[in-house]
């Protein structure tokens, strides 16, 4: 069975890395030179780009193809092609899903013309974030020279439709993103926007925050609806199952979240440093025994509440330990932590590498009743302080 993935979005570059991880090879498919750009070389992974027609696509499928369609949720008509080309050759289709988002005080709209139609009728400076593909369409807009700012890809090709379009240069908006929520809300400060118009991008497309961003400054949300109501798999489930399809062992799950009692038990923290002493803190506050061993302990570290060796560290010091802590700033005595932990089958969690972790130390937040553990999936390393922060200011209101 051949795999062919016809992406462009995050979601596809995710499942593009999951097979090649697992030795899978993929045909992708990509529309643009800006999508075969922003994919990974990967190994096993051969890139087709150029807009296909459907006697094109059926080109390159017959019945032994299994075909992913991880296109843009607003890109409806390649997904309508890419359907139609599977049902004339008997290429199995599978859609991969980028979920919608919950919305609240936004104005909805079906489509590019009805939004420039509402903007037709309402005042105000506009932040346009739906990108260039439709922007001639806007142009429909009363004074839409003064009153609109494009935000589009810093590509030459883009930046010469805008000018061709008529928009002034201090209007054009270059920019790659994600874009965070202080850059959308310094963007609808610094342009005056009074409305935002958006599409429902999704998590991975920055949706929230631009809503949360409109929020802050009292702006109105403009959004355009996707075309298509989809049934498929998100990213999680298309990877469960491609890996019950092909054998694969599914390594890169998410963890289990497990709260258990660690009060008198042994942890062994190997080193003292920045990192270690935060975790130290934390594992006081749960009532484990703990064990430091390094040649020196932080002044941050109340040593009444913990059993310290000023040593190198031996495998012999993880005997009887319920978790283990490896976070020194040396390489190999982390490794070496990890495998003195892998004889004894003693969790261990290695603060320099998360493939020697069978278990990840969480950020850890806490209310009056309430305990909230965070972890990433690796992927972003901001993420989990950005989430701890929002938590954080829940619990103390």
């Amino acid at each position: 069975m051949k795999i062919f993935l016809f992406s462009g979005t995050t979601e596809g570059k995710l499942i593009c890395r999951f097979l090649a991880t697992h030795h899978v090879p993929v045909e992708v498919f990509v529309a643009t030179n800006y999508g075969e750009a922003v994919m990974e070389p990967l190994a096993g992974v051969t890139i087709h780009t150029g807009r296909l027609t459907v006697p094109e696509m059926a080109e390159y499928l017959d019945r032994d193809v299994l075909v992913i369609d991880a296109t843009h949720p607003y890109a409806s008509v390649v997904t309508q092609n890419i359907r139609e080309a599977c049902a004339q050759t008997g290429a199995e289709y599978l859609r991969l899903l980028r979920p919608a988002q919950a919305t609240h005080s936004v104005v909805t709209v079906p489509d590019t013309q009805a939004a420039v139609a509402w903007l037709a009728e309402h005042s105000g400076k506009v932040l346009l974030t739906t990108g260039s593909k439709e922007l001639d369409f806007y142009t429909a807009v009363p004074e839409y020279r003064e009153r609109l700012f494009p935000r589009v890809l810093p590509t030459a090709d883009v930046l010469a439709k805008c000018t061709q379009l008529g928009f002034p240069g201090a209007s054009i908006i270059a920019m790659q993103g994600p874009f965070s929520h202080e850059m959308n809300v310094a963007l609808l400060q610094k342009t005056g926007a009074e409305i935002l118009v958006t599409k429902d991008t999704g998590k991975s497309g920055g949706f929230a925050e631009k809503l949360s961003a409109a929020k802050a400054v009292g702006a109105t949300v403009l959004m355009i609806a996707r075309p298509l109501e989809e049934k498929g798999r998100t990213v999680d489930e298309m990877k469960a199952y491609l890996a019950a399809r092909l054998g694969l062992l599914l390594e890169d799950a998410p963890r289990f979240p497990m709260f258990v009692s660690i009060t008198g038990k042994k942890v062994v923290v190997v080193g003292a440093g920045k990192i270690a002493t935060r975790r130290i803190k934390v594992l006081q506050r749960f009532g484990a025994e703990i064990h430091v061993i390094a040649p020196a302990c932080a002044e941050e570290i109340d040593q009444t509440m913990i059993h310290w060796e000023a040593r190198p560290f031996t495998e012999e010091n993880v005997e009887g330990a319920f978790l283990v802590i490896a976070a020194t700033d040396d390489r190999a005595v982390n490794h070496a932590v990890y495998e003195a932990c892998m004889k004894r089958n003693i969790l261990v969690s290695v603060a320099d590498c998360a493939a020697e972790s069978t278990f990840y130390f969480p950020a850890v937040c806490f209310g009056s009743q309430v305990t909230v553990g965070l972890v990433s999936d690796g992927t972003d390393h901001h993420a989990v302080s950005r989430t701890a922060k929002k938590i954080r200011e829940i619990l103390d209101v």
